[in-house]
């Protein structure tokens, strides 16, 4: 079926889709941030299970449409201001979380999450 349509109007589908996938991805995180502001507001409406099923069929159709064009992503690029902001947010998340524990236990399971996030990046992204 992706063969009678023509490549300008995939490249236009792949654009559209990219964006579409950029606006659930932001939705997900706002939607993630609400309920850990009010417990239960977005998954008593909405779900998290519907959120990331959207956005998974929305990654799986950009990843078909880019290996139907030969769209090859660039991972030479790294944007450092949204991996901060992405990696404060989800400290004040996993804080969050802890707020009616012990301060103090609270600070020690965000300082092993910040050294396993650590660890895990070093592993992931290390080259030989």
């Amino acid at each position: 079926m992706l063969t009678k349509i023509k490549r300008e109007n995939l490249i236009i589908i792949y654009k559209l889709l990219n964006d579409t996938l950029f606006i659930g991805l932001v939705f997900f995180l706002l939607a993630l941030i609400g309920e850990g502001l009010l417990p239960g507001i977005i998954t008593f409406h909405i779900g998290f299970s519907k959120i990331i099923t959207v956005v998974f069929f929305n990654l799986a159709a950009v990843y078909l449409l880019a290996n139907q064009l030969g769209i090859k992503a660039d991972n030479d690029q790294t944007n450092k201001k949204t991996a901060y902001l992405l990696l404060f947010i989800v400290l004040l998340l996993v804080f969050n979380s802890l707020l009616k524990a012990n301060i103090f236990f609270s600070l020690f399971i965000l300082l092993v999450v910040v050294l396993i996030g650590i660890f895990i990046y070093k592993v992931i992204f290390e080259e030989n």
